[in-house]
């Protein structure tokens, strides 16, 4: 297993990436996965369109078990005569599950590593979308992305996402969710024999920048072999999982049992329990206490 857990505690709040903003996961019926992440136990918000593009979500937000807020966004298509940026070809190819990890960072400080390390992007874009921040009251949210082009960031691609207005995003009352879930631990993934992080994608997540350009990110990001990947999940239904730490697991497993979801506890000693791909939108769900 490779992973770029750190202790971030002493990265600048202005470094060009300092953590895991979101992880996207795309999906074909996001009415139905909306729906769905409700019987999980999580509260999401409403799903709103991003503006001027053909994609939608909703997300479920986390103040963040380590100070740093972060969240799932589920991903799918609202116009698919509207550009979806990549979304419709992958859900055509791959299918369900992770389509890209968002890392928290500042849009202009960051173009300028990637320049400086040789990584080709596609510049700053602007993002919008609207957040009930009141129910029935809709606020604009505002993002400035920046994507490198694909090439060695495989097999899951990254990007930086800058918040102008964190505030609307992390509205309070989408910060508390039933099943006890209190932020991200770890994003998971799976490496074919043939797949490496590649320089460029280990750069970006294990802080092999300069010290003064990048610091590592928050969080966990664990690739695992095939090997390494059997033995905790047994006969792979996905490639990717996302890690959720939980405040109570006695109180998180009271919830699953009366969900009537299919699920299992972590083997290996591992305290926990596991949600099947099949109900997670194509992604392994790992609920954690941390020990």
């Amino acid at each position: 297993m490779f992973s770029t857990s750190k202790d971030t505690t002493d990265i600048a709040s202005d470094a060009p990436i300092s953590g895991v903003d979101h992880v996207i996961i795309a999906v074909k019926d996001l009415d139905a996965e909306h729906a769905r992440a409700a019987k999980l136990g999580f509260t999401t918000t409403e799903i709103t369109p991003h503006v001027g593009w053909g994609t939608a979500n909703t997300c479920i937000m986390f103040p963040g078990w380590d100070g740093q807020g972060d969240y799932v966004e589920i991903l799918g298509i609202r116009d698919p005569n509207i550009g979806t940026n990549g979304l419709a070809e992958h859900l055509d190819e791959q299918g369900e599950g992770m389509l890209s990890i968002a890392l928290k960072g500042i849009a202009d400080k960051a173009t300028t590593v990637f320049d400086a390390q040789g990584i080709n992007h596609f510049g700053i874009e602007a993002l919008h979308r609207d957040v009930q921040v009141t129910p029935g009251r809709p606020q604009r949210a505002s993002f400035r992305l920046v994507r490198p082009q694909r090439g060695p960031f495989s097999p899951v691609p990254a990007f930086v996402c800058e918040h102008l207005n964190p505030g609307i995003v992390w509205a309070d009352r989408f910060l508390t969710h039933a099943n006890g879930a209190i932020g991200i631990q770890a994003i998971q993934i799976m490496m074919s024999h043939d797949q490496n992080i590649g320089s460029g994608y280990e750069a970006l997540i294990s802080g092999a920048f300069s010290e003064d350009a990048a610091g590592p990110i928050g969080g966990d990001l664990e690739f695992y072999s095939v090997e390494s990947w059997s033995r905790i999940y047994g006969e792979a239904e996905a490639s990717e999982a996302v890690v959720y730490r939980v405040a109570d697991l006695n109180k998180t497993g009271e919830f699953l049992d009366q969900s009537g979801l299919n699920y299992r506890k972590a083997e290996q000693g591992k305290r926990g329990y596991i949600v099947s791909p099949q109900d997670a939108s194509g992604v392994y769900m790992v609920f954690t206490d941390g020990s």
